[in-house]
């Protein structure tokens, strides 16, 4: 499984630093605690989240393939992806959309530094 990202997004990502991805699909690194889905299998948004290096959790114990590294997931959520990923900005709206090659998985994919935070605990 791969992701590859435009132009733009990358720059995003590489703004962050020397940092980890994880792709968090269910809010587990927020501090909130955000309703999630059921009737989306326990999607709520799909977010790219940086985390200091090292500090992955470990409920994250699958990974995708990027230009930055591996981006870890929770890999009971591999039903959710692709393997062939990309990001294109939408200029309409300025947001970063998630496709695959034969649909639109998110409109909005947001990229959060979540350095320095601590989840909620639910």
């Amino acid at each position: 499984m791969k992701i590859t990202f435009d132009e733009k997004t990358a720059d995003k990502i590489r703004a962050l630093g020397d940092v980890e991805l994880v792709f968090d699909f269910d809010h587990t690194l927020s501090e909130k605690n955000t309703e999630v889905d059921a009737c989306a299998g326990g999607i709520s948004r799909y977010r790219i989240v940086a985390v200091e290096k090292g500090n992955v959790p470990k409920e994250f114990d699958a990974h995708i393939d990027s230009e930055f590294g591996p981006i870890y997931y929770k890999g009971y959520g591999s039903y959710f992806f692709h393997d062939n990923m990309t990001t294109s900005i939408n200029t309409s709206y300025n947001l970063i959309e998630l496709k695959s090659p034969a649909e639109l998985l998110s409109p909005n994919l947001l990229i959060v530094d979540f350095r320095g935070k601590t989840s909620v605990t639910y």
